[in-house]
């Protein structure tokens, strides 16, 4: 076909309306290619939305975010439930008692039921598995929460700048923690708190705990009690209060486990402890009638292999058979008795009983600790870099004292130093936002330095001196003695009232409210 002649047949066919097959198979492939490309596109476009999604389900944006449980309308998210979950967990698996829970830190907790034990220490009457129980805990801390930020807001009371200092100083004090345990401060987070934790929700956390334990402490504060009152509640409740002189020696009526020859426990027989009981109960009667006769507690005990003495000066009633025998009203100084309890023998003897009259005092003092988080306790200059910060702090201690001394010398102006100066960063009492004030302080409250100076008997209002202390943290106290207060036995007592009227207070608050969860719950973590 010439040229011209296929010219005229496509110009024929373009005005019929059929499709010229070239033409056509040239236009279907053109569409095929636009339909490829559109769909690589699609399809890469789909990539970068999984590409997005999965750093944002990665980063735990959404997880952290959700809602998992409701409080009277008010929402939390999976993060902020996760932190109520494992506060719970870290005060049990950190506690003294963590073995009797019996808690495997190597097993899921949601494969974990609550042993006998836990359930009775814990006032649980069901069985639950541990997961079940912290997320039980989560939520009534949750409610608690709920209905103490709703209290302060009727109140009137609003998160302000002393309330944000005290998150400043937790936030700190937590990044301290994650320093010395070699860990970045997000990641501590996440290991404390799960992984949904971050800094801007811990924050969010703590600014809403303080401002409900700020709520609490001004319901406590309101809280008093006439002299009357609490004669009354002492009355009613002696054994809670009073203290009792007494001694008693101990006498095993158990025989002692062995080992065999292949280091196995051998536990005794019926027999021997059968044989174990009747020598402690003879001995027991023994030193009874040695000790009518005039011989010492502690020497009469020294006879006997299975005598052990003690001496309670300042003895707790705690209900068992020898206190229950001791804290009776009937009980005269210098009665004896021997004790069956169990297979155990006790020969007890009373000296006195009365509640603690002696004087609380007020102190304030300035704290400069010895800082040691970044130190290094195996390294070889340890001890030098150690003992240069003890003697930076001694000086400015030292310093500080000849700087009130040589100033207004009054309790207002050390309170003033002490908000400019301490290190003492505690949350109540005895802070440096507080003029380093301490009231009511009893015998023993205080590491034994800062006691013995404040309860020496030559103690006058007005009185400073400087005390070193080392333990759980290191450094030196300036000390400012205020004066004396309220019978311990006063303290103790208001105290206890305090705690009962509060409890039934919160008990009212919390009646009735619920947690409800939500879709959030799968993501705690």
């Amino acid at each position: 076909m010439s040229a011209s002649r296929e010219k005229k047949n496509r110009q024929e066919v373009a005005t019929s309306g059929v499709a010229d097959p070239k033409t056509a198979r040239h236009a279907q492939e053109l569409a095929k290619e636009r339909r490829s490309n559109r769909l690589y596109a699609i399809i890469a476009i789909a990539f970068v939305v999984v590409a997005i999604g999965l750093v944002v389900w990665n980063s735990n944006i959404i997880q952290r975010g959700t809602t998992a449980v409701t409080v009277e309308g008010e929402s939390y998210s999976a993060a902020e439930v996760s932190y109520y979950y494992h506060n719970a967990y870290n005060s049990i698996a950190n506690s003294n008692y963590v073995s009797l829970y019996g808690i495997n830190k190597n097993t899921a907790l949601s494969q974990q039921s609550l042993n006998d034990t836990a359930k009775m220490m814990l006032g649980v009457s069901e069985d639950m598995t541990w997961d079940a129980y912290f997320r039980d805990a989560a939520k009534k801390s949750l409610i608690q929460l709920t209905m103490l930020k709703k209290g302060a807001a009727e109140k009137g009371m609003t998160f302000n700048d002393d309330m944000q200092k005290e998150v400043d100083r937790t936030v700190e004090t937590f990044s301290t923690y994650a320093k010395k345990a070699g860990y970045s401060t997000s990641a501590y987070l996440k290991l404390m708190y799960g992984n949904n934790m971050t800094m801007s929700t811990f924050k969010s956390i703590l600014k809403d705990t303080v401002l409900a334990s700020h709520y609490q402490q001004d319901y406590i504060d309101s809280l008093t009690y006439t002299d009357e009152e609490v004669e009354t509640y002492y009355n009613e409740h002696k054994n809670n209060f009073d203290v009792a002189d007494y001694e008693y020696i101990y006498f095993k009526g158990t025989a002692d486990s062995t080992k065999d020859a292949d280091g196995n426990t051998v536990e005794p027989t019926d027999e021997e402890n059968a044989a174990a009981k009747e020598a402690a109960s003879a001995n027991a009667n023994a030193a009874l009638e040695a000790v009518r006769n005039g011989l010492l507690m502690e020497k009469a005990a020294g006879n006997y292999d299975n005598g052990t003495y003690t001496d309670r000066p300042t003895g707790t009633y705690s209900g068992d058979a020898v206190t229950e025998w001791v804290f009776n009203e009937e009980r005269q100084e210098g009665d004896l008795t021997l004790i069956e309890s169990g297979d155990n023998y006790y020969v007890v003897l009373f000296h006195s009983r009365g509640r603690n009259d002696y004087n609380t005092v007020d102190v304030r003092h300035i704290l400069f600790k010895v800082d040691t988080s970044d130190l290094d306790s195996k390294a070889d200059d340890y001890q030098e870099k150690l003992d240069a910060r003890k003697a930076e702090q001694k000086e400015a201690a030292e310093a500080a004292l000849k700087k009130w001394e040589d100033g207004a010398k009054t309790e207002d102006s050390f309170a003033e130093l002490a908000n400019e100066l301490s290190s003492d960063t505690g949350s109540d009492t005895g802070s440096n936002t507080n003029g380093g004030l301490y009231t009511e302080v009893y015998k023993g409250q205080m590491v034994t330095e800062f006691n013995d100076w404040c309860f020496d008997e030559s103690r006058q209002p007005g009185d400073t001196g400087i005390v070193y202390n080392e333990g759980s943290y290191t450094g030196y106290h300036v000390i400012y003695f205020v004066g004396t207060d309220a019978p311990y036995w006063q303290v103790q007592v208001r105290n206890a009232m305090k705690n009962a009227d509060y409890t039934q207070w919160n008990n009212a608050l919390v009646k009735d409210i619920t947690a409800t969860e939500a879709s959030g719950m799968k993501y705690l973590a």
